[in-house]
């Protein structure tokens, strides 16, 4: 332990600026994504943003109004509770339809 501790400090980055000296940052892999990288990843973006809407589109008005308000809305989503009151059927039939429209809409996502 203490041979560690009189041990020399090498710094991360030179003291000064001479292309001579050692420098361990300069060695270290870069982390930031390349542009193939960016663009494979926004062009799968599109993709499943496109497939979203083509699967919320084949849904009927209740189902979609459903997913919408449960699983899209970022703040303060739907409970099942809320939907039974306004579609005057029980939370337990909303669960049901949701259900169904979700399977139906992997299927046609998964399709695409």
């Amino acid at each position: 332990m203490e041979m560690r501790l009189a041990g020399q400090e090498i710094a991360l980055e030179p003291a000064n600026d001479d292309d001579e000296s050692y420098a361990p940052i300069a060695y270290l892999a870069d982390r930031s994504p390349e542009p193939s990288e960016i663009f494979e990843a926004k062009q799968e973006e599109t993709l499943r943003t496109r497939g979203l809407e083509s699967a919320l589109a084949s849904l009927d008005t209740r189902s979609r109004r459903i997913i919408e308000t449960r699983w899209l809305r970022e703040k303060d989503p739907a409970t099942l509770h809320e939907l039974a009151a306004e579609f005057k059927v029980s939370a337990e039939r909303i669960r049901q339809i949701e259900a169904k429209a979700l399977e139906k809409m992997k299927g046609l996502i998964a399709a695409a």
